[in-house]
């Protein structure tokens, strides 16, 4: 900046979340604000050097331009004691501490990671494992702006559903049914709309809503995958669509070349850079906040090898840059085994995690797609339809036993309409999913996909276990199957268990009963019309 005149700065802690003695509690939002003027530039290609520190370890965190001549840090403290914090923005400094306190809020348990012992899974700051009980994807129309100058944010697919804006009350009121039902995750879609056509300007009203919205998800205990891109971006001067429409059709995405910029091929790099760079400095300091990269990038008239090129050249290099807590990164939909990303993202339920050993990265099914009786489970229509109930069931379990990190439901859920009683099931049975995990006696990130647990049963199954200690098997049953009494063997190791079989549609357990084995194969004798769950734990764990 030589020879440019600046204006003094005036550093300003916000408090609201510090308490009256500048205490935060461990994994909230400490946050700064630098107010100051910087002539002849666009202020959002310029950042505060802010870092913070316990006194052993050191986090280098940017702030970013939030309007009217101020800048923002934001910043998640992840132990509790003194942290200590220095700013510096063009010459102008500022210094500081706060005390961080034991935390007290039963839904926040810090920044999500991949588990470090077992890179399968993932994992809170906590030490809890991670496992993602998702509801719908929030659009960005969704989180207006209600006006773009005179375009009105109103737009309706046919396939896609509602894909407007939503008030403050429909939010607000859904993010409460997502608690109530135990829900944890969603996703939220940047995907180049709130970005100006000039690459580089926010429009600040749309991101500040989506912001809101990630702190209204916080308070919930919900966490929130930030998407980067989509091969359904904007097009460009569009502001709420990704292509030209005609009534009564759906159009395609527009080209890379047609959006904001294009990510498919090189070019804009400084935008590019600077639009990533600005997201992670917003929204890294929450503590409910990790990164979907792209969404479905391989989808129509883009090339999925193409952007994964980019990915891995410039794109998370650049998220790892700059994410001073190194979160993870995730990708939809094959692509993703390309890329060096952290978590691969599924839509198809065919595409479960394998049963083998060199698959190291965990895996989310964040859209359901195949696996109904009308094979778009996606659609708002299917999870209020009682006869793709089993379909949503069936995928939430099945993606635990074969080695998963969790399952959405209906991405384009429309939640400007009351949820119905078949949609509020679905939401009851990844409930009910959540708490028979939480009662598991071991740590599930050290079970892993078992295939020698059933030796022979009924219909398909699978086994998540930790070996001598406990067993969970699915059984999806094929109802023209079914016989008086059906024999499972299991291989079951030398020791005294106790079992139960588990209804997944009712929560409701059966009796305990007791067994000895010898470490021979054991029958069980079981007859049931519909999806079970045997509950097998060595008596070493009570």
């Amino acid at each position: 900046m030589k020879g440019k005149i600046l204006i003094p700065f005036l550093l300003m802690l916000i408090l609201t979340q510090c308490g009256k003695k500048n205490e935060l509690p461990i994994y909230g939002t400490f946050e700064i604000t630098v107010r100051g003027k910087v002539p002849d530039v666009n202020p959002f290609t310029e950042f505060v050097d802010a870092k913070f520190s316990d006194g052993t370890r050191q986090f280098n965190v940017e702030g970013f331009y939030d309007g009217n001549n101020e800048w923002k840090v934001r910043f998640m403290p992840d132990k509790p004691g003194i942290w200590f914090y220095s700013w510096n923005f063009h010459n102008k400094k500022g210094e500081g501490q706060f005390v961080c306190t034991e935390n007290k809020d039963e839904f926040n348990h810090g920044h999500v990671k991949t588990d470090p012992e077992n890179p399968r899974y993932l994992i809170s700051d906590d030490g809890l494992p991670f496992f993602w009980f998702g509801g719908k994807w929030i659009n960005a129309p969704n989180y207006g702006p209600p006006f773009k100058g005179d375009i009105k944010n109103d737009k309706h697919d046919h396939k896609y559903n509602n894909t407007g804006y939503y008030t403050d009350d429909i939010m607000t009121g859904y993010l409460d049914s997502c608690r109530a039902y135990k829900h944890n995750g969603l996703l939220l879609k940047l995907a180049l709309y709130p970005l100006e056509n000039d690459k580089i300007s926010w429009d600040l009203e749309w991101i500040k809503r989506g912001e809101w919205l990630v702190r209204e998800m916080g308070e919930r205990g919900i966490y929130c995958q930030i998407n980067f891109f989509d091969t359904w971006s904007r097009k460009k001067d569009l502001w709420f669509d990704f292509n030209d429409r005609t009534p009564g059709k759906t159009p395609p995405p527009a080209p890379g070349t047609e959006q904001v910029f294009n990510v498919w091929n090189d070019g804009d790099d400084l935008a590019k850079e600077n639009y990533i760079r600005n997201i992670i400095a917003r929204f890294s300091g929450y503590y409910n906040v990790y990164w979907e990269l792209g969404n479905e990038m391989e989808y129509g008239p883009h090339d999925g090898k193409k952007f994964a090129e980019q990915a891995n050249l410039k794109y998370i290099p650049w998220i790892k840059k700059y994410d001073p807590y190194n979160l993870p990164v995730c990708l939809s939909e094959n692509v993703w085994k390309k890329t060096n990303v952290d978590v691969g993202l599924l839509h198809q339920t065919n595409e479960l995690p394998p049963v083998n050993t060199d698959r190291n990265r965990p895996v989310i099914m964040n859209e359901l797609v195949r696996g109904g009786n009308k094979d778009v489970l996606w659609k708002d229509s299917s999870m209020r339809d009682s006869t793709e109930r089993t379909a949503y069931r069936r995928t939430f379990w099945n993606n635990f036993v074969y080695g998963g990190c969790g399952s959405s439901e209906a991405t384009w859920l429309e939640i400007n309409k009351p949820l119905n009683r078949e949609a509020l099931q679905v939401m009851g049975d990844q409930q009910r999913l959540r708490d028979f995990i939480e009662k598991i006696p071991v740590n599930i990130n050290e079970m892993f996909t078992d295939t020698s647990f059933v030796r022979s049963g009924p219909g398909k199954y699978r086994t998540r276990s930790k070996q001598n200690e406990c067993y969970i098997t699915y059984f999806t049953r094929n109802l023209l199957e079914i016989n008086n009494i059906d024999q499972i063997y299991v291989n079951l190791p030398e020791g005294n268990y106790t079992y139960r079989w588990y209804d997944p549609s009712t929560g409701l357990y059966s009796e305990e009963i007791n067994i000895i084995s010898s470490g021979k194969p054991v029958i069980l004798n079981k007859s049931f019309k519909t999806d079970i769950v045997l509950s097998m734990i060595s008596h070493n764990l009570f």
